[in-house]
C-alpha cells in the first residue's frame, strides 16, 4: 500500500511536521506538508492525498475549518482525516465528530500509535473503494454519493466517539463522558432517521411497480391520544438531535383521521425536522393542528432561511434545495415522502417559503367521525 499512498500533513509546528514527514517517508509513503490550514486546503485539492493528518490549533485557519471545507469538496470529501491535538477538549471532539473526523491523536503520541491509526484508516478506505469499484456500474453515481455521505458521517461520529471512550477514557470527566455519549446518540438517531426514510422510499417505489401493494399506504385510522405521542417524539428530536427543546411550540388538537398513525407521525416528524434543520437556535418552530369542517389542518412554521419552490412538481427524491450553499445533511427524500404519503391518503400539501424569511407548510387531511 505504501508505494502509491500519498499523505498530506498539515501542522504549524515545524519540528512535529518534519518528524512526521521523516517517519512516514521512511515507511515508503509519499508526503506533502503544509504549515497552515489555508495552504493545506490548496495542497489537498492539488495533491489528492489518500489520507490527511491535520493539527487542530493553527494560525489563519484551524483544523475544524479545514475538515469542514474538505467534507464540502466533492473531489476530496471522503478522504480519511486524522486530527492531532495537544489537549482533550470535549467541545473540539464533538465538533470534529460532527464534521466527520476519523480519529484523534493526542500529543505527544508515539510513532507506533501514529502508524497504527494511519494503517487502520487506509485499510478501511481501501476496502470501501474496492467495494464501490465492484458495484459502481450498478448504481447511479449521484444517488450513491448521497447515500455514502449521509450514512458515513454519523458512522464516523459513532466510531470516533467510541474509540475515544475506549482509548482515552481516563482523560475525560464523568460529565464529559456523558456529553460524548449524547453526541454518539445524536449520530445514531440521525443514522436511524436516514435508514427509516430510505426503507420507506424503497417500499413506495416497489409498490409503484406492484400496484396491488399501494393499498398498504392508504389503509389505516388514527384515533386516541395520538397528539401526546407525537409531541413526545418531536420533543425528543428537538432535544437529542438539535439541542433545541426550547424552540419547539406544539399545539395539536385531538381528532380522528383517515391515515395510518405511523404515516401521520412520519409526515409531521419530517416537516418539523426540516424546520429545525433550516432555522437557527433561538428561532421558534411552530407545529399546530386543528379540525376545520371535515378536514384536519396541520401547519409547521419556521422563520429560518427558506427556499425557492416554483411548484410542488419540483419536489423529487434526492433533490435538496440549496444544499450546495448550506451543506445541510440528509438524503433529500423527506419532503418527497411527505408528498407521496399525502397523495396516497387524499391529503394536500401547500408550501409558502421565501429565502431568509422562513417557511410555512400546510397539510390538509380528511378526518372521520366514529
Amino acid at each position: 500500500m505504501e508505494q502509491h499512498t500519498k499523505i498530506l500533513v498539515i501542522e504549524d509546528d515545524e519540528n512535529i511536521r518534519e518528524n512526521i514527514q521523516e517517519l512516514l517517508e521512511a515507511k515508503g509513503y509519499h508526503i506533502k506538508t503544509a504549515s497552515n490550514g489555508k495552504q493545506g486546503i490548496l495542497e489537498a485539492i492539488d495533491y489528492r492525498p489518500s489520507l490527511i493528518i491535520c493539527d487542530v490549533m493553527m494560525p489563519k485557519m484551524d483544523g475544524f475549518k479545514v475538515l469542514e471545507y474538505i467534507r464540502k469538496t466533492a473531489a476530496i470529501q471522503n478522504t480519511p482525516f486524522i486530527f492531532l491535538t495537544a489537549k482533550v477538549d470535549l467541545q473540539d471532539v464533538r465538533q470534529g465528530m460532527d464534521f466527520g473526523a476519523d480519529d484523534y491523536l493526542i500529543k505527544p503520541f508515539t510513532s507506533k500509535t501514529l502508524m497504527a491509526s494511519i494503517e487502520t484508516r487506509l485499510k478501511k478506505q481501501q476496502k470501501v473503494v474496492g467495494e464501490y469499484t465492484k458495484v459502481k456500474h450498478e448504481l447511479d453515481t449521484t444517488v450513491f454519493a448521497t447515500y455514502y455521505h449521509e450514512f458515513n458521517t454519523p458512522l464516523h461520529g459513532i466510531i470516533g466517539g467510541l474509540n475515544l471512550l475506549i482509548n482515552a477514557r481516563e482523560s475525560f470527566t464523568d460529565k464529559q463522558i456523558q456529553e460524548l455519549l449524547l453526541s454518539i446518540l445524536k449520530s445514531g438517531l440521525r443514522l436511524n432517521h436516514s435508514l427509516a426514510n430510505l426503507m420507506l422510499f424503497e417500499e413506495i417505489k416497489r409498490a409503484e411497480v406492484h400496484t396491488e401493494l399501494l393499498s398498504m399506504f392508504s389503509n389505516g385510522k388514527t384515533s386516541g391520544q395520538w397528539p401526546k405521542r407525537l409531541q413526545t417524539e418531536l420533543q425528543t428530536m428537538a432535544k437529542e438531535i438539535y439541542n433545541r427543546s426550547g424552540d419547539l411550540n406544539f399545539d395539536m388538537q385531538q381528532t380522528d383521521l383517515n391515515i395510518n398513525p405511523e404515516y401521520l407521525l412520519r409526515i409531521v416528524l419530517e416537516l418539523t425536522d426540516n424546520a429545525l434543520k433550516f432555522s437557527k437556535t433561538g428561532q421558534r418552530v411552530h407545529v399546530s393542528g386543528k379540525k376545520e369542517n371535515d378536514n384536519y389542518i396541520i401547519e409547521v412554521r419556521d422563520i429560518g432561511r427558506g427556499f425557492v419552490l416554483s411548484s410542488l412538481g419540483e419536489i423529487a427524491p434526492f433533490k435538496q434545495f440549496k444544499r450546495s450553499k448550506f451543506e445541510q445533511q440528509g438524503l433529500g427524500i423527506g419532503l418527497y415522502l411527505v408528498k407521496r404519503l399525502l397523495e396516497f391518503n387524499q391529503g394536500e400539501l401547500r408550501i409558502v417559503s421565501s429565502e431568509d424569511e422562513g417557511t410555512k407548510i400546510t397539510v390538509t387531511l380528511p378526518s372521520f367521525d366514529l
